[in-house]
């Protein structure tokens, strides 16, 4: 259903990004690859990502952002017509929300036609690439601790558990060290909340609110804009609501 209202706003407004999301064959392209493809692409300065929601939102993708009422799913995305559409669990914490807007760009770039049965370890690839370029960050993945993790994870603005799980994919550590690093997470309780994360700069997008913004400069009320964006009925007076709408459209 957000699909088909993403395309309904799409026809009343049009997006001119001045990037595009990339399209690769995944029988053809690595996903690393693919990811050091749209990196270049899009010109983006070496080391870490910052505000991915920007560059996204510069390549057209909607980025919505909902309650999905369970911690079990993080993101979903599809392509709207023309339009790339992601849709973000609020739940998440910023870590573990910028994996998931790399991992779904992953899958925009990569899934747009063929699902190949290793899809969901292809966006992790991807991402992973995306977020943590293997020429940048592997020198800084040996000799892991728990603190320097934490520096990582400020650094990268990625989860320790990423940062874990690229260093083992990278074989900068063994499996044993994984196995470790892993087991004094779980003695903190820090598997399912990790610290630090209210220190990231919280990924916060801006397109839909301008879609919003010039759909109410065109004289369309709350509620005109609450129906062609897929709500039955908006009271102009529910702050909520308008909000919401904000998030929608």
């Amino acid at each position: 259903m957000l699909r088909m209202h993403a395309e309904q706003l799409g026809e009343e407004i049009a997006i001119r990004a001045r990037l595009i999301v990339p399209t690769f064959d995944p029988l053809a392209t690595d996903p690393a690859e693919a990811a050091r493809l749209t990196r270049m692409q899009w010109r983006m300065p070496i080391g870490p990502v910052r505000s991915l929601t920007r560059w996204l939102e510069a390549a057209g993708c909607v980025i919505v952002r909902e309650d999905f009422g369970t911690s079990r799913v993080d993101g979903l995305s599809q392509w709207a017509s023309d339009y790339p559409v992601i849709m973000l669990n609020v739940q998440s914490p910023t870590d573990r929300l910028r994996l998931t807007l790399a991992h779904e760009l992953g899958h925009l770039c990569l899934h747009g036609h063929d699902v190949p049965g290793d899809l969901e370890a292809q966006a992790n690839r991807f991402a992973a690439e995306f977020l943590m370029p293997e020429v940048i960050v592997r020198p800084q993945l040996r000799n892991l601790t728990l603190g320097k993790l934490a520096d990582l994870k400020r650094e990268w603005s990625v989860s320790m558990q990423a940062l874990i799980e690229r260093a083992h994919d990278l074989r900068v550590i063994t499996s044993a060290k994984r196995t470790s690093l892993y087991k004094q997470l779980s003695a903190r309780g820090w598997r399912t909340r990790e610290p630090f994360s209210d220190e990231l700069t919280r990924e916060a997008p801006e397109l839909t609110q301008a879609v919003f913004d010039q759909l109410r400069s065109r004289g369309l009320s709350t509620t005109e804009i609450a129906q062609l964006a897929g709500f039955r009925d908006a009271d102009t007076n529910d702050l909520m609501m308008v909000q919401r709408l904000k998030v929608v459209s």
